[in-house]
């Protein structure tokens, strides 16, 4: 088991970063712990102390605000994927690729922030979430910071994820994938939806982290597909995507 020295619950997001600024102790951010904890117990990571459980902190929401979705980052995939509008954007986008997060048990306790910060390259959620153009507030001791998700590069220590953003917008999606099976994480996958902003396409498995079609690609060669075989596969899924998108 992962021996950890110090647990934090915080009643507001104050105490929280301030925790999370501390020098004298390396302290992380536990949402649904899906990946955190997992590391910590494999010992994958071993420089840190304690924890600052954020669940305590009032960011499990989803709330419509104009022609804006507010989603707190502790939400679930789990209730996001059934929410009403968020769940419905772009022909079920986020429903469609949230299954591919993991099994249900899973998705009831990962958090839309932890799956943000983590950025897995396979993530089929986090390019749905690029595809719907969704933008970040980052909260830290000077305040908040707006971003747009395809320019996030990562949380510094003293800062969190607290709110994503979706603009709501009728629209359609597209999204093919390559796998072993059907419902293992993807190889290579790509999630295109077209609304009247234009189109987008995002990009699974040809980088460190999903990207925007256009951005750079870095592929990996593993177990699962060669960097050729990878790079091969960009334009089969992204053609296969927006001819359904477009539909």
């Amino acid at each position: 088991m992962a021996i950890l020295k110090d647990y934090y619950r915080p009643q507001n997001l104050r105490d929280a970063l301030q925790l999370l600024a501390r020098q004298d102790v390396r302290l992380a951010p536990l949402a649904g712990g899906t990946k955190l904890v997992g590391q910590l117990e494999t010992r994958q990571i071993t420089d840190v102390d304690g924890v600052v459980d954020l669940s305590a902190l009032g960011l499990n929401f989803i709330e419509k605000t104009g022609d804006t979705i507010r989603i707190g980052a502790t939400t679930t995939l789990t209730d996001i994927m059934a929410h009403d509008v968020a769940g419905a954007l772009a022909d079920g986008v986020l429903r469609r690729t949230g299954r591919y997060e993991g099994p249900v048990n899973m998705r009831n306790v990962a958090t839309i922030g932890g799956l943000v910060a983590a950025a897995e390259p396979d993530s089929e959620f986090y390019a749905a979430l690029l595809a719907l153009d969704a933008s970040l507030v980052i909260s830290h001791g000077d305040g908040e910071t707006d971003t747009r998700l395809a320019e996030f590069a990562g949380v510094a220590p003293g800062q969190l994820i607290v709110e994503v953003r979706l603009p709501v917008a009728e629209g359609r999606c597209g999204h093919a994938r390559v796998a072993r099976t059907p419902s293992d994480r993807c190889i290579v996958a790509a999630v295109a939806v077209v609304d009247p902003s234009g189109e987008r396409v995002a990009l699974c498995g040809v980088a460190p982290r999903p990207v925007l079609d256009g951005g750079p690609l870095d592929p990996p060669s593993d177990f699962k597909g060669s960097k050729d075989y990878r790079l091969a596969m960009i334009d089969v899924v992204k053609q296969r995507a927006l001819q359904e998108a477009r539909r």
